[in-house]
């Protein structure tokens, strides 16, 4: 497992790119958003996504909180959100930097069938 260095993950990022897969199956999707990660382990991030058939979801989540890096996973405490980021709850994620400004985040254990790949643009660094 490679490490991946805090200060790596700390800058604003904008969604530039999302794959759904609902049960294994590809669903169509919009999304944005902005993902902060800040030198002293706050981390904040608001999306709206747009789901078709079969979900069919139409939403803005957000949450904040603490992260911290281990290995090759962000790790996320949530301490407020909107639903289903409820506080204390634990997000972890495989951070794959693609390039030093460009970051993918995708779940360890997908929950519910849902599985969510995101992909970010760094637009400065914090």
């Amino acid at each position: 497992m490679s490490g991946l260095p805090l200060g790596a993950l700390v800058g604003s990022w904008e969604l530039t790119g999302s794959s759904v897969l609902w049960r294994s199956r590809p669903v169509p999707a919009a999304a944005s958003g902005i993902l902060v990660y800040t030198a002293d382990g706050t981390v904040s991030t608001v999306m709206e996504m747009h789901l078709e058939r079969p979900l069919r979801l139409g939403r803005t989540f957000a949450y904040t909180g603490r992260f911290r890096t281990e290995g090759d996973e962000a790790v996320h405490r949530v301490a407020v959100g909107t639903w289903p980021f409820t506080p204390g709850r634990e997000l972890r994620r495989r951070a794959t930097l693609l390039a030093p400004d460009l970051l993918r985040l995708e779940p360890l254990h997908p929950g519910h069938g849902l599985t969510l790949s995101l992909t970010w643009q760094r637009t400065d660094h914090a």
